[in-house]
């Protein structure tokens, strides 16, 4: 395959809407077949009816056959358009040996030459329709040229108004297939970037899958953060936002191959695809990627190469998101683990971001704050590292919550509460104590949402009986979910959330904690 071809798919639309158009082919052709009947009945009189009806019947049956198939199934195979061609030339034979065998041109039943016409117009590709365009003419002039007794005024001009027809069904397909590239290429393009979105890297993802495995040839997916790009948004705007986005694809592009691909996964998320190109390659590329973009922003990546880390998208996708998030919170800081050893964890953790509506960043944020609340209080190297990590992991404990739960957009009940959310802190440690090396982080994750005058959960601990880690998580927590995107509640300003926990520090929060924050918060606004 080449790299540079774009990717043939099926859209959805399309199949949805040819597979409707052959189901209304199928009546059509009946509601036809039961005309002609009728006609023929009408003038029983004439020669060759009874075999003329026995044709229509075949005819029909082989509509109704057609109408039998799974229609969608049919489209989604590689062989559509040769099945297609192949029912419309049966159904333009059909007419033909009729129209033969009714005296020739003379024939109303020379009206139906126009169907095949006017439904390959409207389902079929322009290459399709000229094949049919030339076959029915073909079949009408050949017919009535050969049958004797044909006044040749009359099919002269009968295969006039025919080609006429024919010419208006094929600048329609031709429009046709103009307007479905359109839209195929808006549907699988950000229109903020002009890089594929979502969708269609998924999909180019997919394809390229397929190719590895028939060629055994590797590749690589690279995932690509921004590091602090709300900080961006909230101090120069979201115009200053949107032109930075564009900025980094423009400059990313530079350091790809021409048919290396880039896409926007959704807010400052990027995916980019390296085909036929090992890890090594891929981190020289991501190193020469963020040398390029350190001009204007720090960037965090997380390398997945096939087949070594996955054989699946959902695979490579869980691999790199795991060395992001393990290069982006400071794991391969610390001794004894590497960020592929806490990828699993930091897949739970983006997991359960992705399972959020609309998806957030919740776990990245707090990994931050609580950063920054440690930093403060005079925190380094190794304790820094670590509760960065405790904050990313914070709320692995709510993959067990079931949706229902977690999503669920009215207050919970009291059960709810204490047989769900209460209990999540405790699994989510329990799922932490798996790796080893992170020691102090598992009891800062079980205790992150106990409250300073001892209101929390799970085990109701008080004041300074709280371990200090758990209390910056908690804090960084709520300044988080406060600041972050809701569909129950309207995001709240920095200033905003900051003036909720200052009244809540002394019941709820650790003052000294929620005073480190506002420190940073204050300190960074006179930066800007």
């Amino acid at each position: 395959m080449d790299p540079q071809r774009p990717v043939s798919t099926v859209d959805l639309w399309d199949v949805r809407l040819r597979a409707s158009t052959v189901r209304f082919a199928v009546w059509i052709t009946i509601a036809v077949c039961s005309i002609s009947a009728v006609y023929l009945f009408s003038t029983w009189e004439q020669p060759n009816r009874s075999l003329i009806l026995g044709l229509l019947a075949m005819a029909g049956a082989t509509a109704l056959a057609v109408g039998l198939l799974d229609a969608e199934r049919i489209i989604r195979s590689r062989w559509r358009e040769h099945f297609f061609i192949g029912w419309s030339i049966l159904d333009i034979a059909f007419v033909g040996v009729i129209e033969t065998l009714d005296g020739g041109a003379g024939s109303p039943v020379t009206l139906i030459y126009f169907l095949p016409l006017v439904f390959a117009a409207l389902s079929y590709p322009l290459p399709s329709v000229i094949a049919i365009a030339a076959v029915d003419l073909g079949t009408c002039t050949a017919v009535g040229a050969l049958v004797h007794g044909t006044d040749f005024t009359y099919l002269w001009f009968f295969a006039a108004v025919l080609a006429c027809t024919a010419t208006l069904c094929l600048w329609h397909a031709r429009n046709g297939d103009r307007h479905r590239m359109e839209l195929s290429l808006v549907s699988r393009t950000d229109p903020l970037t002009e890089s594929l979105n979502r969708r269609g890297f998924e999909e180019r993802l997919d394809a390229e899958l397929q190719e590895s495995s028939r060629n055994g040839r590797p590749f690589t997916l690279l995932l690509l953060d921004l590091d602090d790009f709300k900080q961006v948004n909230d101090t120069l705007g979201h115009a200053a936002g949107d032109d930075l986005l564009r900025w980094v694809v423009e400059t990313a592009r530079t350091t790809l191959r021409p048919f290396d691909q880039i896409g926007r996964l959704g807010g400052d998320e990027f995916a980019i695809l390296l085909p036929a190109a090992a890890r090594h390659d891929a981190v020289d590329v991501g190193n020469r990627m963020r040398q390029a973009l350190s001009e204007r922003i720090s960037v965090t990546i997380g390398v997945a190469a096939y087949p070594v880390d996955g054989a699946d998208r959902e695979e490579l996708h869980r691999a790199a998101d795991g060395e992001l998030y393990a290069a982006k919170h400071g794991s391969k800081a610390l001794p004894g683990f590497t960020g592929r050893d806490l990828g699993w964890a930091a897949s739970l953790a983006h997991t359960v971001d992705r399972r959020m509506t609309p998806p957030d960043d919740h776990s990245s944020e707090v990994a931050r704050y609580a950063g920054v609340i440690a930093a403060q209080l005079g925190w380094s190297g190794e304790e820094l590292g670590l509760i960065r990590l405790a904050g990313m992991l914070h709320d692995v404990g709510k993959i067990a919550i079931p949706d229902r739960i977690l999503l669920k957009p009215d207050a919970l009940t009291s059960e709810e509460q204490s047989e769900h959310i209460r209990r999540h802190p405790i699994l989510g440690a329990e799922l932490v104590s798996r790796v080893e090396g992170l020691g102090p982080a598992v009891m800062w994750i079980r205790h992150s949402h106990e409250n300073w005058d001892g209101t929390g959960y799970p085990d109701g601990l008080r004041g300074e009986a709280i371990p200090l880690g758990s209390r910056m998580l908690h804090v960084a927590s709520a300044f988080a979910a406060m600041t972050g995107r809701r569909t129950y509640r309207n995001t709240v300003t920095a200033d905003e959330a900051l003036v909720e926990l200052e009244r809540c520090a002394g019941r709820q929060f650790d003052p000294s904690c929620v005073e480190a924050l506002a420190v940073y918060l204050s300190g960074s606004a006179e930066a800007a």
